[in-house]
């Protein structure tokens, strides 16, 4: 028989939750362009509520388990655990919580009902696309997708390698997606099978969504020369398995994300030697520099700041690469301006050159049709109404935001979802689609960083370089629940901290003197800025005119809580544990059912007045527990912790109850080894005791 337990750290009531939404943003979910609560699934992680996180996530992206491995996280460039140590390991956490949730995603997976009586074609199936069809498809709209390559996923399925994302992980998406009802027309290319007008009078609306599917080439003698290959397709055939012929020395031009795919594609195709040529230096290079230092990892050589000149061939076959030395890649105002030294050249040997400078949309399919392409070759479109020169024609994704991420498109598929429903539903567009431009808190001040501990980042393994280059195995492991749990618990909370109500609060000093990280500033009112408050939680029970809010924490619940924690009592003495929701609810996992559990985000937030509860309502004892191991994100608030159970001792002592009823311990420190057996003895006391 379990222990009888109760959760405090989960369930946001409404009027916690509409305080969370009303405060700024902690810096993750502002810089997440679909705006993920990170917190709150990190949160779900860290006290093992992997499907709770598996919600939060999805409820947003419908691309999450390809986001979980190529995302470029701006989240984390964005967290504030980057001036104490390291960013937070967000994209491998969104990753273990979805590979957790597997089985309950599956189960999750339904139609839903056709409501509106309206349908809506979408032309492409990239994060853009599938985002739209997930949203329209969730209000009620019949919804088909037509992709012209064998599989959805657009560029997703069709050019990323599958060392980056295997396809089965990409698949999860696409089923989640396609359970709903969405129907997929593949093999089926615009322009071709069907004309854009078909589309048009079949389908409610329609939304263009074809991403930017064309490789850009070089104006450059000899670029016509048998052995000069563009990246999309190269990597296309690399995707779809079709025989690629590379010789000995494959060449990469280009110095993006992109080229960095098709150099360590090319890699693991055989090419026994893989350089790459590009204009920027290695700090303007424009690839991620993870991604680089994977592929320098890989044996691959990368020619700084020189630019393609000229292909050499020979015998109607390329050889070689003349290219001249870059003097400049940006002017004064930051536009790109090339500027070349023609007296410094040199040639690069290659049998292969693949040129993998940029990404164009592919418009052929539109000609003939109402909607229109201006002298530049680009799409005319309304970014307030997210609709093409044609009516009910959306736009939506890099085809016309050009090159990005993949969760910045997935965003732009929202916002188009909600243009389309208000178009449909005869509302003004306009007028109701909204900036979702959110405001977010600031850095974290340095008095404030100065007091935090320092908690190294969670790893994770790659394989090595020599082996991982020999296939399109995925190279990347994934956290184990050790790691992940660990990493989880690392995340400050920013933003969920106390909030003071000015017309309550006496400027009295008690949040100035508990708080161990000076958060508060007092005047003739106590302030605590986001900036700056850590959400410990142990200013809130400690005001005594409850003039301290937080976000999620409701200071009577555990008080209020108590008759039910403590239930029917046995024969055994029942005693009530106050536990961390972290690393004591691990190891409390296996204390017997006569102990209570009470599960807190940190003990900090249990009050004296909590302790004595349980006692009044009959308990025989109590005891809490603190995380105090350096793994605790709070251990700078033990020493008030045990303070504030000293006094509970003293107040149980003075009504001639014997102190030694409620007890501390910790997880890390001189008692953490032995803890669980601490709490056993003293069940075995008190029984002697007659309870």
């Amino acid at each position: 028989m379990k222990a009888a337990e109760i959760q405090s750290t989960k369930g946001f009531t409404a009027e916690s939750s509409e305080l969370k939404e009303s405060r700024p943003y902690p810096p993750c979910r502002a810089a997440c362009p679909v705006h993920t609560d990170v917190q709150a699934y990190v949160a779900d992680v860290a006290e093992g509520r992997y499907t709770d996180a598996f919600e939060v996530i999805r409820s947003v992206n419908p691309i999450a388990s390809a986001c979980s491995l190529i995302c470029h996280h701006p989240c984390e460039q964005q967290c504030r655990r980057c001036g104490v140590d390291e960013p937070l390991g967000v994209r491998h956490l969104k990753r273990f919580a979805l590979e957790q949730a597997t089985d309950y995603r599956r189960s999750k997976r339904h139609a839903v009902a056709q409501t509106k009586g309206k349908s809506v074609a979408i032309i492409g199936s990239g994060p853009a696309g599938l985002t739209a069809a997930n949203d329209l498809a969730d209000l009620g709209y019949k919804v088909t997708i037509f992709e012209k390559n064998p599989t959805l996923g657009g560029m997703l399925s069709a050019a990323i390698p599958a060392y980056r994302l295997p396809r089965v992980t990409l698949q999860e998406d696409i089923d989640d997606v396609l359970s709903k009802g969405v129907e997929a027309k593949t093999n089926c290319e615009i322009g071709k099978d069907v004309t854009l007008a078909e589309l048009s009078s079949k389908y409610n609306a329609v939304l263009i969504a074809t991403g930017l599917s064309l490789s850009r080439s070089l104006n450059i003698p000899g670029v016509d020369s048998p052995g000069v290959l563009l990246a999309l397709p190269f990597l296309s055939d690399a995707a779809y398995e079709r025989k690629v012929d590379l010789g000995k020395k494959t060449l990469v031009i280009g110095g993006g994300n992109v080229a960095i795919d098709v150099a360590r594609t090319a890699k693991r195709l055989g090419a026994e030697n893989v350089e790459m040529v590009c204009l920027e230096s290695e700090e303007e290079m424009p690839a991620w520099s993870w991604e680089v230092d994977e592929a320098v990892e890989e044996g691959i050589k990368i020619h700084y700041r020189w630019g393609p000149k000229a292909v050499k061939a020979s015998n109607g076959k390329a050889e070689g690469l003349e290219v001249v030395k870059v003097t400049s890649v940006f002017d004064e105002s930051g536009r790109f301006s090339p500027k070349f030294d023609q007296n410094e050249t040199m040639l690069i040997e290659a049998d292969t050159i693949i040129i993998a400078i940029g990404q164009m949309s592919d418009f052929s399919f539109l000609k003939d049709s109402a909607v229109k392409v201006d002298e530049r070759g680009r799409l005319v479109w309304s970014q307030a109404t997210q609709m093409s020169s044609a009516p009910g024609v959306f736009v939506s994704g890099e085809v016309v935001t050009g090159p990005g991420s993949a969760i910045a498109a997935a965003s732009t598929g929202h916002r188009v979802a909600t243009a389309i429903d208000l178009y449909l539903s005869g509302k003004n567009i306009e007028a109701a689609l909204v900036s979702d431009r959110k405001d977010k808190i600031n850095e974290m001040p340095k008095d404030i960083i100065q007091k935090l501990a320092v908690q190294p980042r969670g790893k994770v393994a790659h394989i090595e370089p020599d082996a991982r280059c020999t296939s399109f195995i995925q190279f990347e492991a994934g956290y184990d629940e050790y790691t992940a749990l660990r990493e989880a618990r690392r995340c400050r909370s920013c933003g969920a901290g106390a909030v003071v109500n000015q017309d309550k609060c006496v400027a009295c000093l008690t949040c100035l003197r508990v708080c161990p990280y000076d958060a508060p500033i007092v005047t003739n009112k106590a302030e605590i800025s986001p900036d700056r408050c850590q959400a410990c939680g142990l200013c809130v029970p400690a005001c005594p005119c409850q003039a301290i809010t937080m976000v999620g924490y409701d200071v009577n619940a555990i008080r209020n809580s108590m008759p039910s924690i403590i239930g029917d009592k046995g024969a055994e003495p029942v005693i009530v544990a106050f536990m961390c929701s972290h690393y004591a609810a691990e190891k409390g996992a296996s204390l017997s059912s006569n102990v209570r559990k009470v599960r807190v985000h940190c003990t900090s937030r249990v009050d004296v007045h909590d302790m004595l509860s349980a006692f009044e309502y009959g308990a025989d004892g109590a005891f809490i527990v603190f995380c105090g191991s350096d793994d605790c994100r709070y251990r700078e608030v033990y020493p008030r912790v045990k303070m504030r159970t000293e006094l509970a001792k003293k107040m149980l002592g003075a009504t001639g109850m014997d102190p030694d009823r409620l007890a501390y311990f910790r997880t890390g420190g001189e008692a953490g080894s032995d803890w669980v057996k601490a709490i056993e003895d003293m069940a075995a006391k008190l029984k002697e005791m007659g309870k």
